[in-house]
């Protein structure tokens, strides 16, 4: 399994709209002898932050929802695919908040979300949340991060 994480530019965990993060972290997830096992594979920059970088710091972009105006806008809808070049593959992501144009791309892409508690900043952690939560692990100490 594998679940994206959206990152700040300092790999803490991003809380506004994933469409607009900086960066996700991909995990993968085994199992391991009753042991669920985490690593951080890969690091990938969001691809708005190269194609228009103005997207990822606008404070409108980074709210949960687009406005009536460009909601369904088809045009407006395929610029939120742009996600999926960064995060395609992954199971899951984790976020605080996604607009409903984000919400229709992850679905297509088959990428389920799970809503991340807002006090969480460790994306580590975030992982090890969404384990437990979804009941891929029954106790904490069953999760290790993979060792380097």
């Amino acid at each position: 399994m594998k679940i994206a994480v959206p990152l700040n530019a300092d790999n803490s965990v991003y809380h506004s709209n994933p469409w607009t993060a900086p960066a996700f972290a991909v995990y993968q997830v085994t199992d391991e002898k009753e042991k669920i096992i985490f690593d951080c594979v890969e690091h990938k920059k969001n691809p708005w932050a190269e194609e228009d970088e103005s997207v990822v710091f606008d404070p409108m972009m980074r709210s949960d929802r687009c406005n009536d105006r460009v909601k369904n806008d088809l045009d407006h809808l395929a610029d939120h695919y742009i996600i999926l070049e960064a995060i395609n593959g992954c199971d899951y992501i984790i976020a605080e908040t996604c607009c409903s144009n984000v919400e229709k791309v992850l679905e297509k892409g088959g990428i389920k979300i799970y809503k991340l508690p807002p006090i969480i900043k460790d994306p580590d952690l975030a992982v090890k949340n969404l384990l437990v939560n979804l009941g891929f692990a029954i106790h904490l100490h069953t999760i290790k991060k993979a060792a380097r």
